[in-house]
């Protein structure tokens, strides 16, 4: 009997001591033992426009940004993701979004996207599409003209997009996808997101195939491209950091060389025409679950945080990153992309806001 006794009290300190090894291990992930200062870099102004600016695809020599957008929470409710693809004109002094209806049929449910121009200035907006009932994934594909204006060129289907969130574009035809664990069983959902297990993946279409070239990501979301394209970011929400990966060009084989610290899960990346990088994400992550729920109703904290050209390659410089936006979720919640213009403009979107938040007096 002493001895059933002593057992059951081993087995009671080792499972605190195990309850107590996940709690130290887990809780600096949700941001709650950070400070949130909000700070804007100036005057910030709601441009009007669609409910869930939740990605931007630059156009730096033509100024102008494709944006990505559809009601997420009415999808979430049993309703139809409304999406379209809006363009944001920044090249005068009053910015504006003017909708593009690419979604006319209310089955056009975009996610992440992604602008290639090749060498002749033609451009080519690829694009994630979940479709009307947020599974069915595919890449579209579109031509873009001198006007702004989309034509759907091609369509890409692959099982390897399990579930697809931010895609870069390498050539016309070539592409990297990140998936995230939405869509994954729910054992690998809980256990990417809520024990930060490194599960998900960054896949890469050559023109033919879709394979797997990266593995070990926690919870992948924003992704992109060094100048030079030697170089790929990518966002791990879950693991605070942005992962580095050296690129093979001919095989298109990714080689993780490190990772950059960032406060907040990341969302989505946008290379400045400097080579800096512009994260956007979310410092409170449990925050913005409990918003997600009622966007209507709660808010959540936004983050913007700048990149130094010296954090590429790895390894990152100790020196704190720029904050150019912090935000309690008072002004605008649940920020998901932001950049800079040459003007030094700042514009956020966010997963359920409506509209664009532009912030005046950004370093450009």
């Amino acid at each position: 009997m002493r001895g059933q006794k002593r057992g059951l009290r081993m087995v009671a300190i080792l499972a605190m001591l195990a309850v107590t090894a996940a709690i130290a291990f887990l809780l600096p992930l949700t941001g709650w033992l950070e400070p949130l200062e909000p700070r804007t870099p100036g005057q910030c102004v709601r441009l009007a426009g669609p409910v869930g600016a939740e990605d931007f695809a630059v156009d730096w020599e033509r100024r102008r940004a494709y944006v990505s957008s559809a009601d997420r929470h009415a999808v979430e409710t049993g309703g139809r993701p409304r999406g379209d693809i809006f363009l944001l004109d920044f090249s005068t002094d009053t910015p504006s979004l003017t909708p593009l209806n690419v979604g006319r049929d209310e089955n056009f449910f975009p996610h992440g996207l992604d602008l290639f121009i090749d060498f002749t200035g033609n451009r080519r907006l690829f694009v994630i599409d979940h479709g009307a009932d947020g599974r069915d994934h595919s890449v579209k594909v579109f031509d873009i003209g001198e006007d702004g204006r989309l034509t759907l060129a091609r369509t890409f289907r692959s099982t390897a997009l399990t579930s697809p969130n931010d895609i870069v574009a390498v050539s016309s035809e070539q592409f990297y996808v990140t998936n995230d664990p939405f869509d994954d069983s729910a054992w690998r959902r809980l256990a990417a997101t809520y024990l930060a297990l490194p599960l998900n993946t960054v896949v890469y279409h050559d023109g033919r195939t879709t394979r797997v070239a990266a593995d070990g990501l926690r919870f992948a979301n924003g992704i992109t491209r060094s100048p030079d394209g030697q170089w790929l970011l990518v966002g791990e929400s879950v693991g605070r950091s942005v992962a580095v990966y050296r690129r093979n060009p001919f095989t298109g084989e990714l080689i993780r060389q490190g990772d950059i610290p960032v406060p907040m899960a990341t969302d989505n990346l946008v290379l400045q025409p400097d080579g800096t990088v512009v994260a956007a994400g979310h410092p409170r992550p449990l925050a913005f679950e409990s918003y997600a729920r009622a966007p209507d109703q709660r808010r959540a904290p936004s983050m913007a945080l700048r990149l130094d050209p010296a954090a590429l390659p790895y390894p990152a410089p100790e020196t704190p990153l720029p904050l150019p936006f912090v935000d309690d979720g008072s002004l605008f919640s649940a920020s998901s992309v932001a950049m800079v213009d040459p003007r030094g403009r700042l514009f956020v979107g966010s997963v359920y806001e409506r509209g664009v938040l532009m912030c005046l007096g950004a370093s450009r």
